[in-house]
């Protein structure tokens, strides 16, 4: 057998030009086969048409309001991103993973986004700029210009095989050769940090898969740090070759900081100076306001200085990560920040108003960081944006689960995030005052003697913040640092809301009624396995239901994701206390995908990394072979996460057909506790697969992934304990549901029938059933719905089809309107 190295396939392989040939092995749909159609081009022409006269009559004057938000706190294993809000455009710092979910939740106008700016490229800055492009795409933005170190733009190379950009252009700033952008509302200095170490940041020496020059026997490796991905299949197994080849790459190891300064904006005019000076309405306000002085008709001189605010020169505020240690001298040396610091040899020029800063805990603490900090002195806020926060930034998520917590606490447990304040008791609020004062002390280290007093302190600490959603800071106006539009929860609102619908209270006791009868029945329930569902929403999130994930707790040692959705880490720092997540995340011992739609993919580099918080040892991951590609490219060009994992193609475990090397295949078994694992090819996009887990106690759990109603798949998981089967559509969009490659409600349960399973759980719902899907009232009681924050023991499973009746009371403003847009669709078809 003879070895090609050949280097410049991978490198083609994520090109434009072969989006077409390597979609086929994604989908051809691109980012989801779910994903609603593509608008029709004159709508997004109209939409484009319309943006581009509202930029250009903008143009006009310059921007009279800009803040900052904050989008994402930073806190561990959730988003981090800062938005810049001007009348004109709108600009993102960071755009982390789960942070297009909160932009839709927090209403953040994603139509007038157009520079998005990475301060490093990993994937806590970048893991959701393929959402992100998608949504902006979506609401007719035709471009976006992507600033960052050199190569941060192949993040969408990577990608273009399950995320297709289709009327959405990425340019990336070229800041190699004049490091200054500019545009009509401020100008951006783009600053390189630069690590002591960067030589080393080579690739490794090989990072993917021998490519054989003819059809003899494939024989995978098990994944190593030297970047072998997968393990063996059975050297007796039916030959196979492989398309994806070596290729050295350079890992991008810059940083990039941004040094920004609004345009000058000459003062407005001020309607009560004026009338105080006798000056009447009419061409005297336009000369007043273009800075020329009049004459009044009795003689008087009206300066326009005398009656305009002053001119605002435009603030400076600079936006930075200092990923390590290695980093530091390049920031310390660097002279760009100088003439924003104390520093300054010349009193025009502008002190910073604003630090935001990117940099972890521990480089932050470092004494060294600490005096540069201080060189910018008193009168410049600091914002930390890091895993030192405590907010991941979702109330719609806590509103929802507060009310589906009146139906069964233990199912719908409270979640456990933590930094947000509830109002009425102001639990849940941890206090980060502590790290603040900590914060404070290092900088006050350094200080004299006498600036070191109390007022000197209290006066640090009021420029101090540690980032939450929602939070502001004014620019221009300049008016500091803003809580009010921080987020709060509010319990008694929430079940209020749904208290408020008539026979909500008699639906409910009736429940519990019902619930107390069935818990006596079952008797002692045990307490694993049991499934946590994290994503139950089809294509991308919104504000109710994160995409695909459930956590299937086998045991108290040994769990498996089930699908993993962008989103999905931070779902589980959501529902478990920061401790208990750890200790979950320990846990998983395999993580399964589907097939390779990035709304069941995106969130597993994400997952990966954060194992590593807890352990160094590699989790399964059963996936389609052909995510092999886009992991290397990864590992390659950004960061390392090859040694994270072990890599089973799916294909390796069919039904009746295993070809994984049977040592190998003993390892998985013992590793989470089964008999089996099998996978079976079903009916969505190529390389989409069901899977079935049988545990040692005999226990059978089949996960349809996305698919139409297929005999495979009942096939796979007949006799099955659980079925958790997708249920896209309800029944009567019958005919998209086959266009999509989807089922319906009742396909679903059909194929639960089909299969003898003793129950069905039903999921990955379409977005229009955010709140509830519409499914027959006359639902068997072996079928269940699933929730986000859902978690229920498999020996409690037959208590959910009690909820329904009242879930359709407590949404029934939700299920009205789906009724009443079912019944316009019958309609429609009926005089057609």
């Amino acid at each position: 057998m003879t070895t090609i190295n050949c280097k410049c396939l991978i490198l083609n392989l994520f090109k434009c030009k072969v989006r077409h040939s390597s979609a086929k092995a994604f989908g051809s749909k691109g980012y989801s086969i779910d994903q609603n159609m593509p608008k029709e081009k004159i709508y997004l022409d109209k939409m484009r048409e319309q943006r581009s006269k509202i930029k250009e009559k903008g143009r006009k004057y310059l921007p009279g309001i800009l803040n900052l938000q904050v989008l994402g706190s930073g806190s561990q294993g959730t988003p981090r991103a800062l938005y810049l809000f001007t009348d004109q455009t709108r600009y993102l710092f960071n755009c982390s993973e789960g942070t297009q979910r909160l932009a839709l939740e927090h209403k953040c106008k994603l139509a007038k986004l157009e520079h998005i700016f990475i301060t490093r490229p990993t994937w806590e800055n970048l893991g959701g700029l393929p959402g992100m492009a998608l949504s902006v795409q979506d609401v007719g933005v035709p471009h976006f210009k992507l600033h960052g170190p050199e190569g941060t733009e192949e993040i969408f190379n990577a990608t273009a095989r399950f995320v297709v950009l289709r009327s959405l252009q990425v340019s990336m700033f070229d800041s190699s050769n004049d490091p200054i952008y500019e545009d009509d509302v401020m100008s951006v200095r783009h600053v390189k940090l630069i690590s002591q170490n960067s030589d080393k940041e080579e690739s490794d020496s090989d990072n993917s898969i021998n490519v054989t020059d003819d059809e003899t026997d494939y024989y995978a490796h098990e994944i190593n740090p030297n970047g072998k991905r997968f393990l063996p299949a059975n050297p007796n197994a039916k030959k196979q070759k492989m398309t994806v080849s070596h290729y050295p790459m350079k890992r991008i190891s810059d940083c990039m900081a941004y040094i920004c300064q609004l345009k000058p904006r000459p003062g407005s005019l001020c309607l009560e100076k004026c009338i105080a000076r006798g000056v009447t309405p009419g061409p005297a306000f336009g000369q007043l306001k273009d800075g020329r002085d009049i004459t009044l008709p009795n003689g008087e001189i009206v300066r326009s200085a005398d009656v305009c605010l002053p001119d605002d020169p435009g603030v400076v505020f600079i936006v930075l990560e200092c990923p390590t240690l290695d980093y530091l001298d390049s920031l310390l040396k660097s002279t760009a920040f100088e003439k924003y610091q104390l520093s300054a040899k010349t009193i025009d020029e502008n002190l910073a108003y604003l630090v935001v800063h990117f940099s972890p805990p521990e480089v932050m603490a470092d004494s060294r960081y600490r005096d540069w900090m201080n060189k910018f002195g008193l009168s410049t806020m600091h914002l930390v944006i890091n895993e030192d926060n405590q907010c991941l930034g979702s109330e719609s998520v806590h509103r929802m689960q507060y009310k589906l917590h009146l139906l069964h606490p233990k199912i719908f447990p409270l979640l456990n995030e933590q930094g947000i304040c509830k109002e009425e008791q102001n639990q849940g609020h941890e206090n980060i005052e502590g790290k603040e004062d900590d914060l404070v002390e290092k900088l006050m280290e350094k200080t004299s003697r006498s600036e070191s007093s109390e007022s000197a302190k209290s006066q640090m600490i009021s420029r101090l913040f540690f980032a939450k959603t929602m939070q502001k800071v004014h620019l221009r106006p300049r008016n500091g640092f803003d809580t009010n539009s921080e987020l709060k929860l509010l319990p008694k609102e929430y079940m209020d809301e749904a208290m408020a619908e008539d026979p909500f209270l008699d639906a409910l006791a009736q429940l519990q009624t019902d619930i107390n009868a069935k818990t006596k029945e079952l008797g002692d329930i045990q307490e694993y396995p049991k499934l946590i569902f994290l994503g139950t929403g089809s294509c991308a999130p919104n504000k109710n239901r994160n995409t695909s994930g459930i956590i299937y707790r086998i045991n108290e040692t040994t769990s498996i994701v089930l699908d993993c959705g962008e989103g999905t880490l931070t779902q589980i720092m959501r529902f478990y206390k920061k401790e208990e997540a750890h200790k979950v995340l320990a846990t998983i011992k395999a993580i399964y995908v589907s097939h390779l739609h990035a709304d069941h993919h995106m969130g597993l580099i994400g997952l990966l990394k954060a194992r590593a918080w807890v352990t160094n040892d590699p989790v399964f991951v059963l996936a389609p072979r052909q995510i092999s590609s886009w992991l290397s490219f990864y590992h390659n060009r950004f960061e390392r996460i090859l040694d994270k994992f072990k890599l089973i193609p799916n294909d390796l475990l069919t039904y009746n057909d295993h070809r994984l090397e049977k040592h190998y295949q003993r390892t998985l078994y013992a590793a989470l506790g089964t008999t089996e694992v099998s996978t079976m090819p079903v009916k969505h996009v190529p390389n989409s697969f069901g899977i079935a887990i049988t545990l040692d106690n005999g226990f059978k759990l089949t996960y349809s992934g996305d698919t139409m109603p297929s005999a495979n798949l009942i096939k796979l998981g007949f006799n099955s304990d659980v079925l958790i089967h997708e249920a896209t559509m309800e029944d009567e969009l019958e005919s998209e549901a086959r266009i999509k490659m989807h089922s319906t409600t009742s396909q679903a349960i059909d194929v639960g029938k089909q299969m003898k399973a003793k129950f069905l759980m039903l999921t990955h719902f379409s977005q229009r059933y955010a709140k509830i899907p519409r499914i027959d009232d006359q639902v068997a009681n072996t079928v269940g719905i699933a929730f986000d924050n859902m978690e229920v023991r498999v020996g409690e499973l037959t208590l959910l089809p009690l909820f329904y009746p009242v879930l359709r009371i407590m949404f029934a403003n939700a299920y009205e309107a789906l009724a009443s847009r079912a019944e316009r669709r019958r309609l429609r078809l009926q005089y057609a």
